[in-house]
């Protein structure tokens, strides 16, 4: 089987958000899709998991949106 190689954000549906983690497990950023940019929501899901991994509220925390 051969692999191959596509970028990050080729990788994403049109609904789909994605987090950006260093090498060390630190979260460096947040994707998020083109149509929710605009917009101040983030599915309960991740909020639930930034809080829980990384200790991040992000209705207090600043974050990067990507």
């Amino acid at each position: 089987m051969t692999k191959k190689k596509i970028s990050f954000e080729d990788s994403l549906e049109d609904t789909d958000y994605g987090l950006i983690i260093s090498a060390d497990g630190q979260l460096k950023g947040m994707f998020m899709p083109e149509q929710r940019e605009e917009v101040d929501y983030v599915p309960e899901k991740i909020v639930q998991i930034l809080h829980q991994v990384y200790g991040m509220d992000i209705g207090t925390d600043s974050a990067t949106i990507h």
